[in-house]
């Protein structure tokens, strides 16, 4: 059987090597030094020889036999290497595989001290700049552009693969003692922090030699440790496959199975409240499995030391980290852990980072790897809070403020939430915020309230408070920094009843208009209004169909426009009356108004004041996707919203008309009181802004 002839300088080499005896393949590997003989595994069917050969003895040896191919497995540095094996390939009429390291040149790393230089010349001379001992990563072949460098004489520390003839190289240098550190890796962070502490190093040289050189964990024990990280650039710009393109070549030029489809097994952990305690047994087992561990700083510290561990939690580094793991291991299985504070499930990062997993599974799907995600859950903070305190959190509401502003919107969610229940749970962003929501509260009204905030759940340093609102409005004293999760206690919530109330139940003013009952409930109905959304009821009158709107959810929030004073007035009695803290009162005239406020899910236009046009209008260029409802009670005004929707093209309008009568008692008799006919038109407009223009553009052009 005719054999594959390799020429290995990297640990890729070596496993590529494993994989072809595995297949039951055979091939010649060609290592340039004593060392690389060494760690060359006894394989079936693999032979190994060692020494460095020229152009022309590379070509003697590929035509003294019939190879397949050759595969060029040299260090990404070995540039003059690469360039003659490919030569002789071709003089050789040989197929010429390069098998490239991935070395993550397309993604730097990009921190505080960190700097990229295109070669050794530059990176030695930028050294004479710095100070204190310099440990150099960088094999031995260009040790003598720095040891030529007097200033640098006694500063240097050179670790190098354990091997006779590098010993001598270095010595013959000048280096010795404790100038070198003859290791074979690979090294772990923890591994390169002890050296920098040990050698006191303040500037790290490596080069851009991706995961399988140990970029990544040198980088990270640089920043841990507070060092200079000088990068040398990678020189190898050829054209190159990565590991499983050249097994798949490898594959269809013997007719045998070379490389075995790999695994990913991508397990995504709640820690619970970050200790021992609140781990579950199914997670501290997945940890003592894995691999590579992610997370938080404070995570990794905890649950990370004895592993391959990194401080990436957001999903852009995590997945292109499996990525660079994915191109440059053979492996069959690798076992990674994603570990988030609190409950996986539940307010957690893991909404964000399972999609993204789930695109990256099915990339690599297509690459021969299959990728299994399981989810573990943890002890969230609401549920450790709640056992200390001895109660449940069933039917409670539960805000998450974690990344969000202290704005108006946000702050109307927790003043509602406490108003209209009995229990809320924040999960807050800084434990100092226990002052800003018990002043909040307490200008709400809600100063009763009794507020219970946790900081750093279950660890050793936790920290209770329990204030009333107003007493915790009160306090100055210095908070602890941590995560924080308060429980808020309403003893009296205000009973809701949402959109379903009676005239009866507002407030009423003479002269001031409302929208009767029965045809509130077919506005709401044509409006369709759903959680989350923003609703504008332009010329609110009494307020009947805001504080009805802001009833069907918490999460709705409503913009009311009234110009005339007294009904603004009374309409903010009403908002209060109904504790719908999801109301805004626009004290203005619309369509003016519009410019300042968010863009509106739906509208209802209850009154004009002769402006119908500009209204409607406006509504389309703030959404031209909105739900728009207009009522009327003439004729006239139903003419003139016919009129406007002619104008405008890709519109349409459907128009009712409601005629609604009701009993009344008089004496012991039940007779037919009929009510004024009312008109309710339900617009939709177009979504294509960029539709030519018409009639209805050209009007807005010239107006």
């Amino acid at each position: 059987m005719s054999r594959i002839l390799i020429f290995a300088g990297t640990s890729e080499g070596r496993k590529l090597a494993e994989k072809i005896s595995l297949a039951g393949a055979s091939a010649l590997v060609c290592v340039a030094t004593e060392y690389g003989m060494q760690v060359m595994p006894e394989l079936d069917g693999i032979e190994v020889q060692q020494g460095r050969l020229t152009e022309n003895q590379m070509e003697e040896l590929m035509e003294s036999e019939e190879f397949i191919c050759v595969v060029d497995a040299t260090h990404p540095y070995a540039t003059i290497a690469s360039e003659n094996i490919k030569a002789a390939a071709d003089a050789s009429l040989l197929d010429y595989l390069r098998l490239k390291r991935d070395t993550g040149r397309n993604t730097d790393y990009t921190k505080p001290g960190v700097h990229y230089f295109d070669d050794n010349e530059s990176c030695a001379i930028a050294l004479e700049g710095t100070r204190g001992n310099v440990l150099l990563t960088i094999g031995i072949k260009e040790l003598p552009i720095y040891t030529r460098r007097g200033s640098l004489k006694g500063r240097l520390v050179a670790r190098i693969l354990p091997g006779s003839e590098s010993m001598k190289y270095c010595e013959s240098l000048g280096l010795g003692g404790r100038d070198i550190i003859a290791m074979q890796g690979p090294f772990s962070k923890e591994m390169n922090v002890a050296q920098v502490n040990d050698y006191r190093i303040s500037v790290l040289v490596t080069k851009m030699t991706g995961q399988a050189g140990g970029f990544f964990e040198k980088a990270l024990a640089a920043d841990d440790t507070e060092i200079s990280l000088f990068v040398v650039g990678n020189p190898d710009a050829t054209e190159g496959m990565s590991f499983d393109e050249v097994c798949r070549r490898l594959t269809t030029m013997t007719g045998l199975k070379i490389g075995r489809d790999r695994q990913f097994e991508v397990s995504v952990i709640g820690c619970g409240m970050g200790n021992e305690g609140s781990l579950t047994g199914e997670a501290r087992s997945a940890i003592n499995d894995a691999d590579y561990i992610f997370g938080s700083k404070r995570l990794v510290e905890i649950y990370g030391k004895a592993k391959q561990s990194f401080p990436f939690y957001r999903p852009i580094d995590i997945i292109q980290y499996l990525d660079r793991l994915s191109s440059s291991l053979a492996d069959d299985t690798i076992k990674a852990v994603v570990l988030y504070s609190g409950d996986s499930g539940f307010y957690s990062a893991t909404s964000v980072l399972i999609p993204a997993l789930d695109e990256w599974k099915a990339e690599q799907k297509g690459r021969g790897t299959t990728v299994y995600i399981k989810q573990i859950p943890g002890v969230s903070s609401i549920s450790a809070l709640s056992s200390i305190m001895g109660i449940t959190y069933e039917n409670s509401n539960i805000i998450s403020l974690h990344g969000a502003e202290q704005d108006h919107a946000s702050d109307m969610n927790v003043v509602t939430s406490v108003r209209n229940n009995e229990k809320t749970f924040l999960l807050m962003t800084k434990p100092s915020d226990y002052v800003y929501y018990g002043q909040l509260l307490t200008d709400a009204r809600l100063g009763n309230a009794k507020l219970v905030m946790g900081v750093n759940l279950g660890s050793n340093d936790v920290k209770l408070y329990a204030r009333t609102a107003e007493g915790a409005a009160a306090l100055e004293e210095e908070f602890p920094a941590g995560l924080a999760t308060m429980y808020i206690y309403n003893e009296e919530p205000f009973v809701s009843s949402g959109f379903a109330l009676k005239d009866t139940d507002y407030i009423r003013r003479e002269g001031i208009p409302m929208t009767k009952e029965e045809i509130r409930f077919v506005i709401l109905g044509k409006l369709g209004l759903k959680k989350g959304e923003i609703f504008y009821d332009i010329g609110g009158g009494t307020g009947a169909i805001s504080v009805a709107a802001a009833g069907i959810s918490d999460d709705i929030h409503v913009y009311t426009i009234e110009q005339d004073s007294e009904a603004a007035d009374l309409i903010e009695e009403n908002r209060n009356k109904f504790g719908r803290d999801n109301i805004t009162v626009i004290r203005g005239s619309a369509p003016e108004e519009f410019d300042v406020l968010p863009k509106p899910d739906a509208a209802f236009i209850g009154g004009s004041q002769g402006r119908m046009r500009e209204i409607i209008r406006g509504v389309r260029d703030k959404n031209r996707s909105v739900r728009l409802v207009v009522s009327a009670v003439t004729i006239e005004t139903v003419s003139e919203i016919m009129e406007i929707m002619a104008e405008i093209p890709n519109s349409s309008v459907d128009i009712i008309q409601m005629n609604i009568a009701k009993t009344k008692t008089i004496d012991k008799y039940h007779v037919i009181n009929a009510l004024n006919p009312i008109f309710i038109a339900c617009i939709a407009f177009d979504d294509q802004p960029n539709q030519k223009p018409g009639t209805y553009e050209k009007q807005l052009e010239t107006s």
